[in-house]
């Protein structure tokens, strides 16, 4: 039998993503995380499938894709892993070896820029970013890192100096 307006599981999809792009829009973000967990268990229990936790289901809004010091930069990875609903554990497991458990850990604790830009891309691919926004966090990154490469290739001792000559008699 089919069903005159497409795929029932489809059908189903799409509404339960509506709702969550719904609630995430209109800045009810928690409810739209509740809503995305709901239907993770009723598609798990009432069917045996998970939905595939790689595509974005909630995205971030690009204008929040902004850091202008390490620090904000890094405040901005814990956005996104808080937003994809991801544990740091189940990051790390879905990373493999690009990105080591201790790694993960060491991203969002430490107030450094992360150094490997591979790792970056990987954390925020897997937390669910959309490869622009994924591009546009890769952006940051480079800007980022080249503002502290000059920072510390510049002396920071700049006075001038003069020599002093003396004459012996």
């Amino acid at each position: 039998m089919t069903c005159p307006d497409g795929d029932p599981l489809e059908r189903l999809n799409r509404l339960w993503s509506q709702l969550m792009l719904a609630l995430s829009r209109s800045g009810r973000r928690t409810e739209a995380l509740a809503a995305y967990r709901e239907v993770r268990v009723i598609l798990r229990t009432e069917l045996g499938i998970d939905p595939d936790p790689a595509l974005p289901l909630i995205a971030t809004s690009t204008a929040e894709l902004r850091a202008a010091t390490e620090a904000e930069f890094i405040d901005l990875l814990r956005l996104v892993q808080v937003r994809s609903g991801l544990t740091l554990p189940e990051i790390s497991r879905r990373a493999g070896q690009v990105l080591p458990r201790s790694q993960v850990y060491s991203l969002l604790k430490r107030r450094k820029l992360p150094t490997k830009p591979e790792q970056v891309r990987a954390f925020v691919t897997i937390c669910g970013l959309p490869e622009p926004q994924v591009a546009r966090v890769m952006e940051l990154w480079a800007t980022l890192r080249e503002q502290t490469e000059l920072a510390l290739s510049t002396p920071t001792d700049e006075k001038p100096f003069a020599i002093l000559i003396v004459r012996s008699a």
